[in-house]
């Protein structure tokens, strides 16, 4: 006798071990109660070395489609357009002044929580997918975001994202031969070994991070941040999935009975990976952003908080809807 669906176990395996290392984050920080762990540091070898590993490792290994990352990295950029307007309409409503207030709602936690479940839930074209939609939303916070909490444009600032040095390396090396000749192929097989292993350490040094970070969260302050994470938990999928329904009447993801069924099935993952990307919470760097440059660092941290426990309930359900819908 089967308790569970088929689906709702596959759901449970792909969210279950994110959601457990987060909480054993979270127990470290509660233990950790006089911040003897240094998080400055550890944030900084994910953000110049695990994740920049992890990108590269996941795009070189795969042929580059120029049309797939117009797909996923448009879609990433006109969810972030669509929500601007919505997050400036509610931060005039709740009289906040200061910008800092919309970057939780317009941007999404497309690394600590979505690359992981985009591995386990659809493999590692799952995971290359999430990190093509990552890029492109990393690269909006560091350039629209940060001008929006800073009131100026730091293109400097822009131009030293790790990660994105990464993936134009990891694309050279997938459209590309880059393999040396000779006895040099050893020396390059070895370096690529060493960033695999990096890349493995990645996704669980993101996810401890996050509940880390969320450890000296207080109760008192969550309140504040209802609105705004109710507006990405839910206006995020939302956008995405008419989103994904523009892209199927206009040709630019076609859902044609009879189609080859490994083109059909990758199609049907970008789109999985697009809506799972919108459901995020908001990121934790968009309420360190606003810790740089003091625009209202409390809101934005109640927002990141609340989304992210109330992932936890609503993540499963977007992934059933996509099971059901999208892939199913």
């Amino acid at each position: 006798m089967n308790i569970m669906s088929d689906e709702a176990l596959v759901i449970i395996r792909a969210t279950l071990p994110s959601f457990t290392i987060a909480l054993l984050g979270f127990m470290l920080g509660k233990i950790d109660s006089n911040r003897e762990m240094n998080q400055k540091t550890i944030s900084n070898m994910v953000y110049y070395f695990f994740t920049p590993c992890l990108v590269f490792s996941s795009l070189h290994k795969r042929s580059f489609d120029f049309q797939e990352f117009a797909l996923i990295g448009g879609a990433a950029f006109m969810l972030i357009a669509i929500m601007t307007p919505v997050a400036f309409f509610f931060k005039k409503r709740s009289g906040t002044v200061e910008n800092g207030y919309v970057l939780p709602v317009i941007f999404m936690n497309t690394g600590n929580i979505s690359l992981p479940i985009a591995l386990l839930m659809f493999g590692n074209e799952g995971l290359a997918k999430a990190i093509l939609f990552h890029l492109m939303n990393i690269m909006v916070l560091y350039s629209y975001g940060v001008y929006l909490v800073s009131g100026k444009t730091d293109l400097m600032q822009f131009s030293k994202i790790p990660a994105l040095w990464a993936a134009i390396l990891g694309v050279v090396a997938a459209t590309g031969n880059p393999a040396p000749p000779g006895f040099f192929s050893d020396g390059y097989n070895i370096i690529n070994k060493g960033i695999d292993v990096l890349a493995f350490g990645a996704i669980p040094l993101l996810i401890i991070n996050l509940g880390y970070s969320m450890s000296d969260t207080k109760l008192s302050t969550l309140k504040e941040g209802m609105t705004g994470a109710t507006l990405r938990l839910f206006g995020g999928p939302l956008m995405a999935f008419l989103l994904i329904y523009g892209y199927r009447v206009i040709g630019w993801s076609p859902a044609t009975a009879g189609m080859d069924p490994l083109v059909a099935l990758g199609y049907r993952t970008t789109e999985a990976v697009i809506i799972l990307n919108a459901a995020m919470p908001g990121p934790i760097m968009a309420y360190l952003l606003n810790v740089k440059f003091d625009n209202c660092p409390e809101k934005a941290a109640a927002m990141v908080a609340v989304g992210t426990l109330g992932g936890i309930v609503t993540i499963p359900i977007i992934l059933s809807m996509i099971s059901r819908y999208i892939i199913g």
